[in-house]
């Protein structure tokens, strides 16, 4: 039996009573565990809340290689949120990001205490901020730093980014890119910090073409990327 602490990703019923979570551990990376009686309408020793998406759990667990399978045995919170699950922008938000993970660490298996750490903390800092209209597209920049492709500025002149290659030039790509203001505001937020998000100010146009445009970048640098579902809703509710 082991311990860890764990980001739940995804979450998904298996036959009458019981879950298959899919988790990104901090000693073994991403790995899915089958949850029993969950679900039962007896008692249960497991709690349906502590599986919410990014929840931050400590669990107890054992692993079969050769099944790529494990079980938990107990688990309890590592943090208890305050927001993020409860206020309707942040719980989608949310929701909109565990889709994004649940396809990044379908080909990012390896264990990476920086990209832990990076969740973690992002995650604490949103839920204890009141509201930031930026989180989701500066998450999406600073992730792409642990996962191979953060975007390169070669020059702050520049007046394209260019997604295929993953760099700014003063020449106009061929394929998809981000150029006039908002290839500015990418740039404001690529260098500014999480606690300074709220002195960007984006119109809801150029946040929801930004977005679209890391999409694509995430698409293109990502074999099994998916565009997540929940997409839609999110941008309804940033209207």
């Amino acid at each position: 039996m082991s311990n860890s602490r764990a980001l739940v990703i995804k979450s998904i019923k298996q036959g009458e009573t019981s879950s298959i979570v899919s988790c990104y551990l901090e000693e073994i990376g991403f790995k899915s565990f089958l949850v029993k009686g969950l679900y039962s309408q007896k008692k249960s020793k497991f709690s349906k809340a502590h599986f919410f998406p990014l929840n931050i759990i400590n669990i107890n667990y054992s692993f079969n290689e050769i099944r790529n399978l494990g079980f938990i045995k107990e688990v309890k919170s590592e943090f208890l949120f305050n927001t993020i699950h409860t206020d309707i922008q942040k719980s989608s938000v949310i929701v909109f990001l565990s889709e994004i993970l649940n396809s990044v660490f379908r080909e990012e298996l390896e264990v990476n205490q920086g990209l832990f750490d990076f969740l973690l903390n992002s995650l604490l800092w949103y839920d204890n901020i009141k509201e930031c209209n930026n989180f989701h597209i500066k998450f999406l920049i600073e992730l792409s730093k642990y996962i191979g492709f953060h975007p390169n500025i070669k020059n702050k002149e520049d007046m394209y980014f260019c997604l295929e290659s993953g760099s700014t030039s003063n020449t106009k790509p061929l394929a998809a890119n981000i150029q006039g203001e908002d290839l500015n505001l990418f740039k404001e937020l690529l260098g500014t910090k999480f606690e300074d998000l709220n002195t960007i100010s984006i119109k809801r146009e150029s946040r929801t073409r930004i977005l679209n445009k890391i999409i694509d970048y995430y698409s293109l640098h990502l074999q099994m990327f998916k565009t997540p579902k929940s997409i839609h809703v999110f941008a309804e509710v940033f209207k």
